[in-house]
């Protein structure tokens, strides 16, 4: 709920923290960006510009290929573009049209 509420922290690295679920990585996507429906996209936070919690596969590397992280990124990319211009209305509309629009 904190993190939901967040309008300061902008940066979160939990890279390599294996500990993490891929339902606890899908709850961190919807933190971003809950595609739930029109208004969770909304009120999605608009705040952090940068969530990593890429897993570390055996070899010691990331997978390359993670779908969530993906997910994460464009979302947060979003966020980085209006931080600028102070708009986290305009980031949530943005998140919806990409999302909500495109799916």
């Amino acid at each position: 709920d904190a993190l939901q509420k967040n309008a300061s922290l902008r940066t979160l690295n939990l890279m390599g923290n294996n500990g993490i679920s891929d339902q606890g990585r899908i709850m961190l996507l919807k933190l971003v960006n809950d595609i739930s429906c029109i208004t969770a996209t909304l009120h999605s936070n608009h705040t952090l510009t940068s969530l990593d919690v890429k897993v570390m596969i055996p070899d010691g590397s990331f997978d390359a290929d993670d779908e969530i992280q993906r997910h994460i990124n464009e979302a947060t990319e979003i966020n980085s573009i209006y931080e600028g211009v102070s708009n986290p209305e305009a980031a949530g509309r943005e998140k919806l049209i990409q999302t909500q629009l495109h799916s």
